[in-house]
C-alpha cells in the first residue's frame, strides 16, 4: 500500500513539474515590453579635452521582445557598453550629444533580430567638454545651518575654500563662486563637518566633487561690561559732561567670546544735536554707537543721562 501511495505521488509530482514547465514556455513565449539597462561612455577623448559634463553613465530602453529574450536582456546577457566615438558626436561651442534616434540605431544590432527597441528613457543625451580653459573661484555653502534654543552659529566654513572649475572660455566668463549643495544643517547643540556635495554647473567641471562644511556653534550667554559715555558733534569751545559717566552695557554672546570683552571695543555716544529738539531740561538720550561683531546683541541699561553744558574761552 505505501509503495503504491509513493507511486501515485512520484507520478502526481512529475506531472506537477511537467505542467509547470509548459506553462513557463508558453508564458515565456509571449510578447512583452520592458525596461533593459545600457551603460553609454564617451570614446577616444583627445589628450587635450577634459569632459566637463558627460553623458548619463547609463540609459534605460525600452523593448518588445519574447519573454525568453527578456529574461536574458534583465537577467543573463550582460550589456556591453556603447562607446561613442568622440569625434563623432563633438559639436561646436563645446558641446556634444547624440539622438534618441541614433542611439536606436547603434543599439539595434545589440539585440535579437525579434527585438524591437520603442524608446530610450535619459536625463540627457548631451555632453560638455573643455579644451584646458580653467578658472579658480571662491567655494560658498550653498545651504543653511542653525542652532537649539540658546546655541548659536558662529561661522561655517568650507574646505577647501576655493575650487577649479574647468569649462569653455565662454562658460567661465559667467562663473565667479561655486556653491556646495543646498543641504540644511539643522538643530545643532556642538560643532560638526560634514562632507557636501558641490552643486552642478551646467557645462562645467570641478576638480573636486565634494567639500568639508565645518558649522561651528557655540552656546550663548549673557555679561555686562561698563562703558565712558563719549559726547559727539560738540561746536568748539564747548564741553559736555554726562552724569552718570559711564553706563552698563548688557550683551548677548557666545561663552567662549566672554573672555574677550573690553570696555574700548564698545562706542557708547550722546549727540549734541539731540538738544535742538528737546527742552534744556530734559535728559539726553544715550545710544550704542558701535559694538565688536562677535557681539550677536547688545543694549543699554539706561536710556537717558542728565547732562550738564560748559562753555570755554
Amino acid at each position: 500500500m505505501r509503495r503504491l501511495l509513493s507511486k501515485d505521488f512520484f507520478i502526481f509530482l512529475m506531472f506537477l513539474v511537467m505542467s509547470a514547465v509548459f506553462w513557463v514556455l508558453t508564458t515565456l513565449n509571449e510578447t512583452y515590453e520592458a525596461e533593459v539597462e545600457v551603460r553609454l561612455e564617451i570614446a577616444d577623448v583627445p589628450a587635450n579635452t577634459v569632459i566637463t559634463e558627460s553623458l548619463p553613465d547609463t540609459i534605460r530602453v525600452v523593448v518588445k521582445d519574447k519573454g525568453f529574450n527578456i529574461v536574458k536582456y534583465l537577467y543573463f546577457d550582460n550589456m556591453p557598453v556603447v562607446r561613442l566615438p568622440f569625434h563623432m558626436y563633438s559639436g561646436r561651442q563645446n558641446h556634444g550629444g547624440v539622438t534618441a534616434g541614433e542611439l536606436q540605431k547603434i543599439l539595434r544590432p545589440r539585440f535579437g533580430e525579434t527585438c524591437s527597441i520603442l524608446s530610450v528613457k535619459a536625463d540627457h543625451l548631451d555632453f560638455y567638454y573643455s579644451h584646458g580653459a580653467q578658472k579658480k573661484v571662491p567655494l560658498l555653502f550653498g545651504g543653511d545651518a542653525s542652532a537649539k534654543t540658546n546655541y548659536y552659529v558662529m561661522k561655517v566654513k568650507v574646505v577647501p575654500d576655493s575650487v577649479v572649475v574647468m569649462a569653455s572660455q565662454e562658460a567661465l566668463d559667467t562663473i565667479n563662486v561655486c556653491y556646495t549643495e543646498d543641504v540644511d544643517i539643522d538643530n545643532l547643540d556642538k560643532s560638526v563637518t560634514k562632507e557636501v556635495p558641490l552643486a552642478r554647473i551646467v557645462g562645467a567641471k570641478t576638480n573636486i566633487p565634494r567639500a568639508k562644511v565645518r558649522v561651528v556653534v557655540d552656546q550663548l550667554t549673557e555679561a555686562v561690561v561698563t562703558v565712558p559715555i563719549r559726547a559727539v558733534h560738540l561746536p568748539s569751545q564747548t564741553m559736555l559732561k554726562t552724569f552718570p559717566a559711564r553706563v552698563d552695557v548688557k550683551v548677548s554672546l557666545g561663552m567662549s567670546m566672554v573672555g574677550r570683552l573690553r570696555p574700548e571695543q564698545f562706542s557708547v555716544v550722546v549727540d549734541y544735536f539731540d538738544l535742538a529738539e528737546r527742552s534744556p531740561k530734559e535728559k539726553m538720550p544715550v545710544r550704542i554707537a558701535s559694538k565688536p561683531d562677535y557681539v550677536l546683541k547688545a543694549w543699554l541699561t539706561v536710556r537717558d543721562v542728565d547732562y550738564v553744558i560748559e562753555h570755554t574761552q
